[in-house]
């Protein structure tokens, strides 16, 4: 028996053929006659000195050496295709596609990326605003940026951004309570928060022991929401994170001292197939090193 590997065309045409149990199918599927089929699976068992399939007059079946060596094929060319295509990225100048949920992606992502483009004039990016939450498969992404208790498991992860929680308002509406606002006065203001947050009132009032909310709007968008906030119409539950210009500029005020760590924080994502682009890990180096510098260091 030989030591050398089997040719490649001899494991995909093996694979076709045990996936589909049939040399005609799998000729069809390869653009090969049947007989070709059957002659590459040939050579492979001579190669292997092992039968792969049970042939009888109604065709071809695996056998379980069969079975059992196309789960080892499947996986080698699987591995094979992705390995191939993460090499060939490296040298397709693709733009990097960044992922984020819509409000992060417009007050948080831009701004960094913006930044990165600056350094790197030879980089182009991509971002991908996202009303549910970034995907990586489903939006083709290399970067997402991920809010959650934890990062996912199995990325590579950077800790962008902790926030905070707090109530705010339009200083038209807080000037309407000259003595200020209470608690109490929450029952009789509509507040306002963000579909995607719904629990965000609850965890500030449940650490400040507020009354339960009876008059409350949500938004699907939370441009929509601070919008409605900045018209007075409302004191929205705020992420200190995503409202910096507002609070700056004093568009937008807190009526109330107490802020709330929030439970959930921002990590840049991506894969380590992901890094072996050149582009990505050029991205993901600075991007470690402009955190560490601003906010905390990599995870």
């Amino acid at each position: 028996m030989s030591n050398a590997s089997p040719p490649l065309y001899s494991l995909t045409a093996f694979e076709a053929a045990g996936r589909l149990n049939s040399f005609k199918k799998a000729g069809a599927e390869l653009n090969l006659t049947p007989a070709a089929v059957a002659h590459q699976v040939k050579n492979l068992e001579q190669s292997l000195n092992v039968e792969l399939f049970k042939r009888h007059a109604r065709g071809v079946e695996l056998n379980q050496a069969g079975q059992d060596y196309l789960q080892i094929v499947q996986r080698f060319l699987t591995d094979f295709k992705l390995r191939t295509q993460v090499f060939k990225s490296q040298y397709d100048e693709q733009p990097i596609r960044i992922g984020a949920l819509h409000v992060v992606s417009e007050r948080i992502v831009l701004p960094l990326v913006q930044d990165f483009i600056h350094a790197f004039p030879d980089v182009r990016a991509e971002l991908v605003a996202d009303l549910v939450g970034p995907n990586f498969l489903a939006n083709d992404l290399d970067i997402m940026i991920w809010h959650g208790t934890k990062p996912p498991e199995n990325y590579a992860c950077v800790q962008l951004m902790s926030e905070m929680l707090t109530p705010v308002c339009a200083p038209g509406l807080l000037a309407k309570f000259p003595d200020g606002l209470t608690l109490d006065d929450l029952q009789n203001v509509p507040a306002l928060y963000d579909l995607y947050w719904q629990d965000d009132w609850e965890d500030w009032l449940t650490y400040v022991n507020g009354p339960e909310l009876t008059n409350s709007l949500g938004f699907s968008l939370y441009s929509a929401l601070i919008q409605s906030a900045l018209n007075g119409n409302g004191i929205a539950i705020g992420h200190t994170g995503l409202l910096r210009n507002e609070l700056a500029s004093g568009q937008l005020v807190k009526p109330f001292k107490e802020e709330v760590p929030a439970p959930k924080s921002y990590y840049v994502v991506t894969s380590d197939n992901k890094l072996m682009k050149r582009n990505v890990r050029t991205f993901w180096d600075w991007i470690g090193k402009t955190i560490g510098q601003r906010h905390g260091s990599v995870l």
